[in-house]
C-alpha cells in the first residue's frame, strides 16, 4: 500500500511540474506576441540628392509611429531628404552618409536591439544622434548615451516629435558634416 501511495504522490508532483512548465512557456509566448515590435515600414520623403540627409531608424508600433509622422512632417516641408527604416536594417547603415540620424526604438530584455547598440558604437561621439528609447515604465536608456525616455503613451506622440525634431533642427543649425 505504502508504494502505491508513493507512485501515485510522483505521479502527482510530476503532473504539477509539467502544468507549471506548459503554463511558463504560454505566458512567455503571450508576453513575446503582445509586446514585441513589428517592422516599420520603410519610406523617404523629398529628393534623396538633397542635404541635409536626416535618417531615422525605428520600430514599428502605434506610438513610434506617430512620433515618425510628426517629425517627418516637420522635416518635410524644409526639403530635408528624411530616409525612414526598420532598426533591423541598421548594420547596411553608414552613419558618415547622413548628417542627423533619429533612433527610436524599444528597450527589450533590459537592453537597447543589438542593432541599435551597434550603430550607436559605429556612430560614437559624431553629434549625430538622437535616441528616443521606450519602456513600460519609460525610464530605461543606453548608458553613456544622450536618450530621451518615455513609456509608449500615444497621446504624448507630438510632445515627444517635438522634442526630437528640436534636437535634429539643433543638429542641422550646427552643421554636423556628412
Amino acid at each position: 500500500m505504502t508504494t502505491f501511495m508513493f507512485k501515485r504522490s510522483w505521479r502527482k508532483i510530476l503532473l504539477a511540474i509539467a502544468l507549471l512548465f506548459t503554463a511558463t512557456i504560454a505566458v512567455a509566448g503571450w508576453y513575446w506576441i503582445y509586446f514585441s515590435m513589428s517592422a516599420a515600414r520603410p519610406f523617404e520623403v523629398n529628393d534623396p540628392r538633397s542635404s541635409p540627409r536626416v535618417l531615422i531608424a525605428t520600430q514599428g508600433s502605434e506610438f513610434k509611429d506617430a512620433v515618425v509622422a510628426g517629425v517627418v512632417d516637420h522635416l518635410k516641408a524644409r526639403a530635408i531628404y528624411v530616409k525612414v527604416i526598420d532598426v533591423a536594417a541598421l548594420p547596411g547603415v553608414n552613419a558618415g552618409e547622413w548628417n542627423a540620424i533619429v533612433l527610436v526604438h524599444t528597450w527589450e530584455m533590459r537592453k537597447p536591439p543589438k542593432e541599435v547598440k551597434a550603430l550607436v558604437d559605429r556612430a560614437g561621439n559624431s553629434g549625430k544622434l538622437v535616441v528616443l528609447t521606450t519602456s513600460g515604465a519609460g525610464i530605461f536608456k543606453m548608458d553613456g548615451v544622450d536618450a530621451m525616455s518615455s513609456a509608449s503613451v500615444v497621446a504624448e506622440a507630438p510632445s515627444r516629435a517635438a522634442d526630437i525634431a528640436a534636437k535634429v533642427d539643433a543638429i542641422l543649425r550646427t552643421g554636423v558634416e556628412k
